[in-house]
């Protein structure tokens, strides 16, 4: 658990004693008339307190510590002793150098009868794979809940400084080390901690996106097709969950052409749905198919770098 010589935990303590006790306490009390003692529970809790004091190997905290510490008595006076580290997040980044490696693991499903690294054994690779070994193994948390900040299809690259997500790490009993970095086949992993309300500020960055986009018709012109693409640049509207939203592109490029395929690189706001914007599929302005006045299909995007905003 937490602590090390050079480092003193904070811990609290608190006493869980059954029902039948205060039944007790509260009719001996009104039998010999007694008022103003403290109760058994408080009495249990300082004489424990106390003892850890004396200890000097730990300072007790009972607004924020890191280690909260529960003695539970049952009925017949035998007694447990529950521990519960105090919750933490993560800034994590990752790069993917591979394609074919989804994001989320869809098939993840917790079974207790089967230990941690059994389930990853058993799951494909994702990112959402390699972040949850390498959290498991670096905390050793009872639980773990990521938050994205984003999404990419399968077959995209992440590069540059990374995209980055969230881990709640719950009930660690590990401190573990900060500013760890992992490499797993193909995807590189950095992590650090956070306080949780820095978390809106990582969430909002913009991307640095190369598309190849696939056409219903040869390029002919391309200096026209080069000054087409750039009305891209300005706010973009599309819904999520029926919800009117607005990011914004600041740069918009024709990259290369070959036949009846573009390139094109774009510096956006995170969020904006990118298959969308090219082929409008669904209800998005600008559309790339509109303003070129053809069908346009997004092949793949690779993202080359994030940029947190100002």
């Amino acid at each position: 658990m937490f602590g090390s010589e050079k480092c003193i935990p904070t811990v609290d303590i608190g006493t869980k004693i059954p029902f039948l006790f205060y039944e007790n306490e509260d009719y001996l009390r009104s039998m010999f008339q007694i008022k103003g003692t403290i109760g058994i529970k408080t009495q249990i809790n300082l004489l424990i307190r106390e003892k850890l004091r004396k200890n000097k190997k730990c300072f007790i905290d009972h607004i924020n510590p890191e280690l909260k510490f529960d003695v539970v008595i049952n009925n017949e006076l035998d007694f447990s002793v529950n521990c519960k580290a105090k919750e933490f997040y993560l800034l994590g980044r990752y790069v993917k150098f591979a394609r074919n490696i989804p994001q989320r693991d869809k098939s993840w499903m917790k079974n207790d009868s089967q230990t941690f690294f059994e389930l990853i054994d058993k799951n494909e690779k994702s990112i959402e794979h390699s972040i949850r070994k390498s959290v498991m193994s670096e905390y050793h948390p009872e639980e773990m809940k990521i938050t994205w900040t984003g999404s990419e299809d399968k077959h995209s690259l992440v590069l540059g400084s990374g995209r980055p997500f969230f881990v709640k790490v719950i009930n660690p009993k590990v401190k573990g080390t900060d500013g760890k970095k992992v490499s797993d086949d193909g995807v590189d992993l950095q992590f650090r901690k956070i306080k949780q309300d820095q978390i809106d500020y990582y969430g909002k960055y913009r991307v640095m996106v190369t598309v190849l986009v696939g056409l219903d018709e040869k390029v002919n012109n391309i200096d026209h097709f080069q000054y087409l693409i750039k009305s891209l640049v300005g706010e973009v509207t599309f819904k999520v969950k029926n919800r009117k939203t607005k990011r914004n592109i600041y740069f918009a490029k024709l990259v290369n052409t070959r036949d009846d395929k573009l390139e094109i690189s774009l510096d956006m706001d995170n969020g904006i749905p990118i298959k969308q914007l090219i082929g409008g599929n669904e209800p998005i302005k600008p559309c790339l198919s509109n303003i070129l006045n053809t069908k346009c299909e997004c092949i793949y995007f690779d993202i080359n770098d994030v940029i947190l905003n100002k």
